[in-house]
């Protein structure tokens, strides 16, 4: 895993981009454009040259995720992005991406860096059951899964029983999972979704927020029951009439997971406090602008 930091208080441990080397190498999750030096030195660091990446694989194409996929490809000049289809148009010309990103994420936003467009020629499409042969037995296969977002997919290397879930298995942050349910949030989709990587039988998973964990399995059943129990209490709270900072002290009272929270300081709380309300809100249905973070 490479630890992305971009310059941003509260990010140091946040947004992880994944290198899969073998005769070819695949970049997983570039991140946003300010984070692009970083990710350039981390490639360095690893002996991976620019001009030996092949692949910059997107699990979707939020800011934090796909924003510096443009900037990167200007030093990458072999690589080719992989990514949804719902994805393509986006990537292709970014200014509706970008002006929804301002318009949600405010001054985050503006942190993260400016999307730039992508050469429609180095654009492939990925498809349910596609899959990326980078050697001999090592194969990252690709699985749609909707939830968090229209346009996001999932990377299982079998081999490993590794399984790259972007944010289809929520967050983990310090080993602590936590939805990830931005507006528009689908449930159906999200359920769909994980029980589609159940069925894989990971033995690991790897988050796009944060880092990679054994009992891939588990934690993935885990998060579906999380779900379920998250959508049901957040939407009897707001028939009830309950304001969603209200609903958050709710929740911290009954997932145990979120004592997390205690251990982290000032930046990395208020970050994580805006992104749980996020969730509530996608988790509820209602739309929500104005600084909230994907």
């Amino acid at each position: 895993m490479l630890n992305l930091q971009p310059p941003i208080p509260g990010y140091r441990r946040f947004i992880g981009s994944y290198l899969v080397t073998g005769d070819k190498t695949a970049v997983i999750d570039p991140g946003p454009a300010s984070a692009v030096p970083g990710l350039l030195a981390a490639l360095d660091k690893a002996a991976v040259t620019p001009a030996a990446v092949d692949y910059i694989i997107l699990t979707h194409i939020h800011l934090d995720h796909a924003g510096g996929t443009g900037s990167l490809l200007k030093t990458l000049p072999n690589a080719t992005v992989v990514a949804h289809s719902r994805a393509r148009s986006h990537l292709i010309d970014p200014t509706k991406l970008w002006e929804a990103g301002v318009r949600t994420l405010g001054n985050l936003a503006l942190r993260y860096g400016r999307m730039e467009p992508v050469q429609e020629r180095r654009i492939l499409v990925a498809e349910e059951g596609m899959k990326i042969r980078l050697v001999e037995g090592l194969e990252l296969e690709i699985y749609l899964t909707p939830g968090h977002a229209a346009h996001h997919l999932s990377l299982f290397e079998r081999a490993g029983g590794m399984l790259f879930a972007g944010e289809a298995a929520g967050a983990c942050i310090n080993g602590c999972i936590r939805p990830a349910t931005p507006s528009p949030f689908k449930l159906d989709d999200a359920l769909a979704s994980l029980d589609k990587l159940i069925d894989l039988k990971p033995e690991r998973i790897c988050y796009g927020h944060f880092g990679c964990h054994g009992d891939g399995l588990e934690r993935l059943k885990s998060y579906r029951d999380k779900l379920l129990r998250w959508h049901e209490v957040v939407n009897l709270q707001v028939r009830d009439g309950t304001g969603p900072e209200v609903i958050f002290s709710v929740m911290r009272g009954l997932d145990g997971d979120l004592d997390y929270l205690d251990k982290l300081d000032k930046a990395e709380y208020r970050r994580e406090f805006t992104l749980i309300l996020n969730s509530i809100y996608g988790l509820a249905g209602l739309a929500r602008e104005g600084g909230a973070l994907h």
